[in-house]
Protein backbone atom coordinates (compact mmCIF):
# COMPACT_ATOMS: atom_id res chain seq x y z
CA UNK A 1 0.00 0.00 0.00
CA UNK A 2 0.83 3.66 -0.34
CA UNK A 3 1.78 5.76 2.13
CA UNK A 4 -0.38 8.93 2.09
CA UNK A 5 2.10 10.73 3.78
CA UNK A 6 4.69 10.14 0.66
CA UNK A 7 4.77 12.73 -2.24
CA UNK A 8 4.10 11.73 -5.45
CA UNK A 9 7.01 12.06 -8.03
CA UNK A 10 5.37 14.61 -9.66
CA UNK A 11 4.44 16.31 -6.59
CA UNK A 12 7.34 18.92 -5.69
CA UNK A 13 7.91 19.15 -1.87
CA UNK A 14 6.67 22.39 -0.37
CA UNK A 15 9.98 24.44 -0.37
CA UNK A 16 10.73 23.37 -4.02
CA UNK A 17 6.94 24.95 -4.67
CA UNK A 18 7.54 27.95 -2.51
CA UNK A 19 11.24 28.42 -4.78
CA UNK A 20 9.21 28.21 -8.25
CA UNK A 21 7.12 30.64 -7.05
CA UNK A 22 9.33 32.36 -5.89
CA UNK A 23 11.25 32.59 -9.41
CA UNK A 24 8.73 33.07 -11.23
CA UNK A 25 7.33 36.21 -9.49
CA UNK A 26 10.63 38.16 -9.76
CA UNK A 27 10.73 37.28 -12.96
CA UNK A 28 7.44 38.62 -13.68
CA UNK A 29 8.35 41.72 -11.60
CA UNK A 30 11.73 41.92 -13.71
CA UNK A 31 9.32 41.69 -17.19
CA UNK A 32 6.91 44.29 -15.54
CA UNK A 33 10.28 47.22 -14.99
CA UNK A 34 11.12 46.52 -18.75
CA UNK A 35 7.84 46.53 -20.06
CA UNK A 36 7.20 49.93 -18.20
CA UNK A 37 10.68 51.11 -19.19
CA UNK A 38 9.76 50.64 -22.44
CA UNK A 39 5.87 51.85 -22.63
CA UNK A 40 7.95 55.47 -20.98
CA UNK A 41 10.54 55.50 -23.65
CA UNK A 42 7.78 54.95 -26.37
CA UNK A 43 5.33 57.45 -24.90
CA UNK A 44 8.29 59.91 -24.50
CA UNK A 45 9.21 59.73 -28.01
CA UNK A 46 5.39 59.96 -28.91
CA UNK A 47 5.12 62.92 -26.86
CA UNK A 48 8.36 64.43 -28.59
CA UNK A 49 7.05 64.14 -31.82
CA UNK A 50 4.30 65.56 -31.04
CA UNK A 51 5.29 68.34 -29.34
CA UNK A 52 7.85 69.22 -32.51
CA UNK A 53 4.75 68.71 -35.03
CA UNK A 54 2.49 71.55 -32.95
CA UNK A 55 5.83 73.84 -32.84
CA UNK A 56 6.10 73.46 -36.56
CA UNK A 57 2.50 73.75 -36.87
CA UNK A 58 2.46 77.06 -34.77
CA UNK A 59 6.25 78.21 -36.63
CA UNK A 60 4.65 77.61 -39.69
CA UNK A 61 1.42 79.79 -39.23
CA UNK A 62 3.18 82.68 -37.80
CA UNK A 63 5.42 82.48 -41.26
CA UNK A 64 2.45 83.01 -43.12
CA UNK A 65 1.20 85.63 -40.94
CA UNK A 66 4.05 87.60 -40.45
CA UNK A 67 4.47 91.07 -41.95
CA UNK A 68 7.48 92.52 -40.77
CA UNK A 69 10.98 91.92 -39.43
CA UNK A 70 9.69 91.73 -35.85
CA UNK A 71 7.53 88.85 -36.46
CA UNK A 72 9.86 86.82 -38.49
CA UNK A 73 12.76 87.31 -35.82
CA UNK A 74 9.62 85.64 -33.30
CA UNK A 75 9.46 82.53 -35.62
CA UNK A 76 13.30 82.42 -34.80
CA UNK A 77 13.80 83.23 -32.02
CA UNK A 78 10.60 80.75 -30.15
CA UNK A 79 10.98 77.53 -32.43
CA UNK A 80 14.90 78.43 -34.11
CA UNK A 81 15.13 74.10 -35.05
CA UNK A 82 11.41 74.29 -37.41
CA UNK A 83 11.59 74.28 -40.68
CA UNK A 84 9.38 77.73 -41.00
CA UNK A 85 12.33 79.64 -38.78
CA UNK A 86 14.76 78.48 -41.96
CA UNK A 87 12.70 80.33 -44.39
CA UNK A 88 12.21 83.07 -41.55
CA UNK A 89 15.70 83.22 -41.77
CA UNK A 90 16.01 83.64 -45.18
CA UNK A 91 13.30 86.12 -45.64
CA UNK A 92 14.76 88.42 -42.76
CA UNK A 93 17.99 88.29 -45.41
CA UNK A 94 15.81 89.59 -48.04
CA UNK A 95 13.63 92.17 -46.22
CA UNK A 96 17.42 93.43 -45.34
CA UNK A 97 18.72 93.47 -48.30
CA UNK A 98 15.40 95.39 -49.89
CA UNK A 99 15.63 97.99 -47.20
CA UNK A 100 19.16 98.59 -48.52
CA UNK A 101 21.67 97.17 -45.56
CA UNK A 102 23.70 95.18 -47.52
CA UNK A 103 26.04 93.87 -45.00
CA UNK A 104 23.08 92.83 -42.39
CA UNK A 105 21.52 91.30 -45.42
CA UNK A 106 25.05 89.33 -46.62
CA UNK A 107 25.54 88.57 -43.33
CA UNK A 108 22.23 86.64 -42.75
CA UNK A 109 22.35 84.63 -45.51
CA UNK A 110 25.55 83.78 -44.76
CA UNK A 111 24.28 82.64 -41.23
CA UNK A 112 21.81 80.38 -43.22
CA UNK A 113 24.37 78.97 -45.45
CA UNK A 114 26.68 78.14 -42.54
CA UNK A 115 23.52 76.39 -40.80
CA UNK A 116 21.95 74.75 -43.63
CA UNK A 117 24.65 74.13 -46.40
CA UNK A 118 22.40 71.44 -47.93
CA UNK A 119 19.14 72.90 -47.53
CA UNK A 120 17.20 73.26 -51.15
CA UNK A 121 17.21 76.73 -50.95
CA UNK A 122 20.97 76.91 -49.62
CA UNK A 123 20.81 78.29 -53.72
CA UNK A 124 18.84 81.59 -52.82
CA UNK A 125 21.47 82.59 -50.43
CA UNK A 126 24.13 82.01 -51.91
CA UNK A 127 22.72 84.19 -54.71
CA UNK A 128 21.75 86.73 -52.09
CA UNK A 129 24.85 87.22 -50.91
CA UNK A 130 26.35 88.25 -54.84
CA UNK A 131 23.28 90.34 -54.56
CA UNK A 132 24.97 92.09 -51.77
CA UNK A 133 28.40 92.05 -53.12
CA UNK A 134 26.51 93.93 -56.22
CA UNK A 135 24.30 96.49 -54.04
CA UNK A 136 27.92 97.33 -52.20
CA UNK A 137 29.60 98.47 -55.72
CA UNK A 138 31.71 96.06 -56.09
CA UNK A 139 30.92 95.26 -59.60
CA UNK A 140 34.17 93.08 -60.65
CA UNK A 141 33.50 90.83 -57.39
CA UNK A 142 30.11 90.71 -58.23
CA UNK A 143 30.84 89.82 -61.88
CA UNK A 144 32.77 87.20 -61.02
CA UNK A 145 30.53 85.17 -58.79
CA UNK A 146 27.47 85.68 -61.01
CA UNK A 147 29.21 84.02 -63.55
CA UNK A 148 30.36 81.13 -61.55
CA UNK A 149 27.39 80.65 -60.07
CA UNK A 150 25.66 80.49 -63.81
CA UNK A 151 29.00 78.21 -64.66
CA UNK A 152 27.91 75.84 -61.56
CA UNK A 153 24.19 75.39 -62.11
CA UNK A 154 23.50 75.44 -65.50
CA UNK A 155 19.86 74.01 -64.80
CA UNK A 156 18.76 76.05 -61.91
CA UNK A 157 15.60 77.99 -61.99
CA UNK A 158 18.09 81.01 -60.21
CA UNK A 159 20.30 80.85 -63.41
CA UNK A 160 18.84 83.40 -65.38
CA UNK A 161 19.09 86.10 -62.30
CA UNK A 162 22.93 85.16 -62.17
CA UNK A 163 22.88 85.87 -66.03
CA UNK A 164 21.42 89.36 -65.53
CA UNK A 165 23.32 89.60 -62.52
CA UNK A 166 26.06 89.15 -64.57
CA UNK A 167 25.12 91.86 -67.12
CA UNK A 168 24.40 94.18 -64.81
CA UNK A 169 27.97 94.54 -63.36
CA UNK A 170 29.60 94.36 -66.85
CA UNK A 171 26.91 97.67 -67.66
CA UNK A 172 28.04 99.42 -64.17
CA UNK A 173 31.67 98.67 -65.44
CA UNK A 174 31.00 100.21 -68.87
CA UNK A 175 31.90 96.87 -70.48
CA UNK A 176 28.74 97.30 -73.06
CA UNK A 177 29.42 95.25 -75.82
CA UNK A 178 29.96 92.30 -73.34
CA UNK A 179 26.75 93.31 -72.07
CA UNK A 180 24.60 92.95 -74.84
CA UNK A 181 26.40 89.58 -75.90
CA UNK A 182 25.47 88.25 -72.26
CA UNK A 183 21.61 89.10 -73.22
CA UNK A 184 21.73 88.08 -77.11
CA UNK A 185 23.84 84.48 -75.55
CA UNK A 186 20.86 83.76 -73.17
CA UNK A 187 17.89 85.01 -75.54
CA UNK A 188 19.79 82.62 -78.43
CA UNK A 189 19.99 79.33 -75.37
CA UNK A 190 16.72 79.89 -73.92
CA UNK A 191 14.07 80.64 -76.59
CA UNK A 192 11.05 80.07 -74.97
CA UNK A 193 12.41 81.72 -71.27
CA UNK A 194 9.62 83.89 -69.40
CA UNK A 195 11.84 86.13 -68.40
CA UNK A 196 12.70 86.98 -73.13
CA UNK A 197 10.77 90.49 -72.33
CA UNK A 198 12.86 91.23 -69.10
CA UNK A 199 16.12 90.75 -71.59
CA UNK A 200 14.76 92.37 -74.35
CA UNK A 201 13.80 95.75 -72.19
CA UNK A 202 17.25 95.36 -70.49
CA UNK A 203 19.17 95.24 -73.82
CA UNK A 204 16.78 98.87 -75.12
CA UNK A 205 18.46 99.93 -71.48
CA UNK A 206 21.78 98.91 -72.73
CA UNK A 207 21.60 100.66 -75.82
CA UNK A 208 20.36 103.94 -74.91
CA UNK A 209 23.43 104.41 -72.36
CA UNK A 210 25.36 103.09 -74.59
CA UNK A 211 24.75 105.91 -76.94
CA UNK A 212 24.99 108.17 -74.15
CA UNK A 213 27.96 110.61 -74.03
CA UNK A 214 30.14 110.27 -71.32
CA UNK A 215 30.59 113.69 -69.17
CA UNK A 216 34.36 114.13 -68.43
CA UNK A 217 35.26 115.88 -65.14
Amino acid sequence: MTNNNELSPLQPAGHELGETLSSANEEWRSWLITAGIAAILVLSVILYRAHNVNNEEKASRMLGEARNAQALQSILTQYPGTSAAKLALLQTAKAKYDNGDFIAAQSSYQDFLSKYPSHPMAAIAELGIIHCTEGLDRPEAALKAFGEFAAKNPQHFLMPMAVFGKARCLQDLKRHAEARTTYEDFIANNPKSPWLNDVKESLKQLDTEARRPSVRM
